[in-house]
């Protein structure tokens, strides 16, 4: 499988906005398999501590879902961190498929 993916990290008022966007480069067509309703999943760290997780305290469906990527194809997810205490921090974006996670991850400060 060969996605690539990226992150940015949005500040506004009062939260951060997080995109995590998947595309495939390649030439053929990528088949995913999510493990539940969960999509992508987005962490923040602070001195490589967790310190906030957009799924903590959330329920998902527990039913596999399979989606493809055709080539050249781009997705994204979407994600938002409310009431962030100001500092520097990392955000780890992850697609939460079977096989292997799709990660990508960027600095950023509030």
């Amino acid at each position: 499988m060969t996605l690539e993916s990226d992150v940015t990290a949005t500040p506004g008022d009062g939260n951060v906005e997080f995109e995590l966007t998947v595309r495939n480069p390649g030439d053929d067509t990528v088949e995913v398999t999510f493990r539940s309703g969960l999509k992508a999943d987005f962490a923040v760290l602070e001195d490589d501590n967790e310190i906030w997780r957009a799924s903590d305290g959330r329920m998902f469906t527990q039913a596999l879902q399979s989606e493809t990527f055709d080539p050249g194809e781009e997705r994204t997810f979407s994600g938002g961190w409310a009431d962030p205490t100001p500092g520097y921090y990392t955000v780890v974006a992850t697609l939460e498929i079977m096989d292997e996670d799709v990660e990508a991850r960027t600095d950023f400060s509030v």
